[in-house]
């Protein structure tokens, strides 16, 4: 161990891994090993990745604009999406749009058509926007340090801006995402709760203080490879962790083994030796002494998750002869500038077939200008439902298939509003919802029935 066992044991040996403050510090010999040992993982056991190339900060300013691009877009489409499904979705971006001036010129549409699968749309419209803002207002070329990036590129946080700045520009800033906040809470025994503020910061503070000031993008990018692969978060592969002899959770556990053979805890004259005043982590109140209590995955510490809220919506898939009625979403909000089916949302929960099918022929009049005495309805079908879960809603899509005698919309109040009919081979290409491609997969089931 390279780690002061003498506080880790104390913390052990009181029963509710009691400790102050300090005990989440890192030394400076310590500063070293860690970096040592994670960039010689990474030396040897770094995936390949398309995005992935040598810091080089000896190129021309170009060469750095188009490496900060290829970044850029690579860290947008890896948040919230892992790396085995963005590769395919990245090598296509990077077919379509070269560079980011192609971006900035490129058609929305084209742009969500890409990132279509992809899940949280925004981030292709953040992407396009920022394209258009480095290319109009920043010469074409990204800014080369996480502050001008945070500042002025939109979508770009934190944790993006610090990604860039020392991958591509070696600049010595750290990064903090799931994978690392796993990593260091586990290093250090942090049993505070992620997502509160100080918390955030002191991950923040401890990532700052680890980062390599010779190679800050390896040792980032090796944080994450190590939180990804090894320090997963459940059954991490300690005894092949480069880190296992400075992490703090898994010698909490092999202490606890050790003191549980030497029938520490049957000992009744055994003193509490230590009182928790740390003020991150909570203080446990009840007395620890199952081997459960001391797994390194008990940190970082899960955070309640607050439930989704409920919301249905009925969908209407018009179809006339081989073509589908469909509209784009408003350019702001969920899911903004995709293409839908007719779509209406419910102040209730729990309707049923009638009240919704009630509530079809004002909505096709009122939104898309269907007139009733032009157009006919020549067929009605309940398909049921799909239920779709985003971060905070958990939807429910009520689907009915609706066939129309012709072709038809009518004239609108909202001129921003676009409709169109589609083949089903033009519904493919189009950027729709994950929860509207599930409807028409209803639609589909029912037609096999016949």
């Amino acid at each position: 161990m390279t780690i002061n066992e003498t506080d880790i044991e104390d913390c052990v040996q009181s029963g509710c891994l009691a400790h102050n403050n300090t005990f989440h510090n890192v030394s400076s010999q310590e500063q070293h090993l860690i970096q040592d040992r994670l960039l010689n993982y990474y030396d040897r056991e770094k995936r390949t990745m398309p995005w992935r190339k040598p810091t080089r900060i000896d190129l021309d300013s170009k060469a750095l604009g188009q490496r900060a691009y290829e970044v850029w877009v690579s860290e947008i489409m890896l948040q919230q999406t892992q790396v085995a499904t963005v590769i395919a979705y990245y090598n296509r971006w990077m077919e379509a749009f070269p560079t980011i001036q192609d971006l900035a010129n490129a058609d929305i549409e084209k742009v969500n058509e890409l990132w279509t699968g992809l899940g949280y749309y925004s981030r292709a419209r953040r992407l396009w926007e920022g394209a258009q803002k480095v290319c109009n207002e920043l010469d074409g070329l990204l800014p080369n340090n996480a502050n001008d990036l945070q500042k002025h590129i939109p979508g770009v946080g934190r944790y993006t801006a610090g990604a860039v700045s020392s991958i591509v520009f070696n600049q010595i800033t750290p990064v903090v995402d799931g994978n690392v906040i796993r990593v260091v809470a586990r290093l250090r025994a942090i049993a505070a709760d992620p997502k509160k503020a100080n918390t955030v910061e002191l991950f923040w503070e401890i990532a700052g203080t680890l980062v390599s000031k010779e190679c800050p993008g390896d040792f980032n990018q090796a944080m994450m490879e190590l939180g990804a692969r090894i320090c997963t978060p459940q059954n991490p592969q300690c005894e092949s962790c480069p880190l296992q002899k400075n992490c703090y959770a898994y010698a909490q556990k092999e202490i606890h083994a050790r003191l549980k053979t030497e029938k520490f805890w049957e000992q009744k004259k055994r003193k509490r030796t230590i009182d928790h005043e740390c003020t991150y982590c909570p203080e446990i109140k009840s007395k620890l002494d199952d081997d459960e209590d001391y797994a390194v995955t008990r940190y970082p510490m899960k955070p309640e998750k607050k439930k989704p809220r409920d919301e249905e919506c009925a969908v209407y898939i018009v179809q006339s002869e081989s073509k589908y009625l469909i509209s784009k979403r408003p350019k702001t909000g969920l899911l903004a500038g995709l293409w839908e089916f007719p779509t209406l949302e419910l102040e209730s929960l729990e309707t049923t077939y009638k009240e919704r099918s009630a509530k079809a022929k004002g909505y096709l009049h009122e939104r898309y200008g269907f007139d009733q005495e032009d157009i006919k309805i020549t067929k009605r079908q309940d398909l049921g439902n799909v239920v779709h879960l985003f971060s905070h809603i958990r939807k429910v899509y009520h689907v009915e298939w609706v066939q129309v005698s012709e072709e038809y919309y009518g004239q609108v109040e909202d001129d921003e509003q676009q409709m169109k009919w589609v083949t089903s081979e033009e519904l493919e290409s189009c950027p729709i919802p994950t929860g509207l491609k599930k409807a028409l997969g209803l639609l589909e089931k029912s037609r096999n029935k016949k």
